[in-house]
């Protein structure tokens, strides 16, 4: 047993000499190679904002002992670094214009081509705008019945932007702030991030905003008001279908009380009737200052002569 294992050692040991012996050989042959090498562009990134990220390798076919092709492959891979005066006016690389530049940097190599194309590049100057901020309460998402009954306060209101011309320059001056909560039911106080549409590609100063104001829950109410007939003549033959409308209107639920009749003026005037249709407008003479969408139901009161049968007594 002893023996056929060392046997097998023995085999073992001269497999891994003869492969070794062929690497070693094989490493002092020329051979051609396609490689793909890593490339890197050298400008000032404070003042620019990149755009797409740029090409981190190109495709080369070189010829070169083993040895270096080795060295290059996996010991010595210092990018290629193509400088960039102007980052923000050019374009593109074509093989015709990176030919040279990789040629001067990979002299150990011959190059044979570069199987890279063209090489983009999309970098534009980076701006900074201060604007002031706002909030459409439109957009703002409130639970049901429930409204803003003040003001937005935003601290602080005004913010810099920084990102790429190409959008600083679509941005007036101002810009809304979104507000991500939803179904608001109380009073609002709180940290707001300023999201901007242009993505991880800007950044704004501050990040955050402090936006405030007020919410309450709104209710539907309605009263019964007598009408009050004005301009009557003594000998008129008319008079109005209907001694009362009905009032509705929106109320503050921290502010609603019962009002009485008394609080609202309704009336008419029977100068200003409609001779195609026999109609007069209600019209609300005045009404609580807190109470808003006020309607009025029905809006025109029909004239009838009195000789209807359903004339009031």
């Amino acid at each position: 047993m002893s023996k056929a294992f060392n046997n097998w050692k023995v085999v073992l040991l001269s497999l891994l000499g003869a492969t070794t012996f062929w690497f070693f050989n094989a490493l002092n042959k020329s051979y051609d190679a396609r490689i793909s090498y890593p490339i890197e562009f050298v400008f000032e990134r404070d003042s620019v904002v990149i755009m797409k990220p740029l090409a981190s390798t190109i495709s080369i076919d070189v010829s070169s002992g083993g040895w270096n092709l080795l060295r290059k492959i996996t010991v010595n891979t210092n990018p290629v670094q193509v400088e960039l005066d102007n980052p923000t006016e050019i374009g593109f690389y074509t093989r015709s214009s990176l030919q040279p530049i990789v040629s001067d940097q990979l002299s150990e190599l011959k190059i044979n081509y570069l199987v890279t194309d063209t090489v983009f590049i999309n970098i534009e100057e980076k701006k900074t705008k201060t604007v002031r901020l706002i909030v459409d309460s439109l957009k703002v998402d409130l639970a049901e019945n429930h409204r803003m009954v003040s003001p937005v306060t935003i601290d602080p209101d005004t913010i810099q932007i920084i990102g790429p011309k190409s959008f600083i320059d679509t941005i007036g001056s101002t810009y809304t702030l979104g507000i991500p909560t939803r179904g608001i039911s109380s009073n609002f106080d709180r940290e707001v991030e300023v999201k901007l549409e242009g993505g991880k590609l800007t950044s704004s100063i501050p990040l955050e905003v402090n936006a405030k104001f007020r919410v309450d829950k709104f209710e539907r109410q309605s009263i019964e008001i007598p009408v009050e007939v004005q301009n009557v003549p003594r000998d008129t033959a008319y008079y109005i279908d209907r001694e009362s409308v009905q009032v509705f209107y929106t109320v503050r639920s921290s502010q609603k009380e019962d009002y009485s009749p008394g609080d609202f003026a309704i009336t008419t005037d029977l100068f200003l009737m409609d001779k195609e249709d026999s109609t007069v407008m209600a019209i609300l003479v005045y009404h609580p200052e807190e109470i808003i969408e006020i309607d009025v139901i029905p809006e025109f009161l029909k004239v009838v002569p009195k000789t209807s049968q359903n004339a009031l007594q």
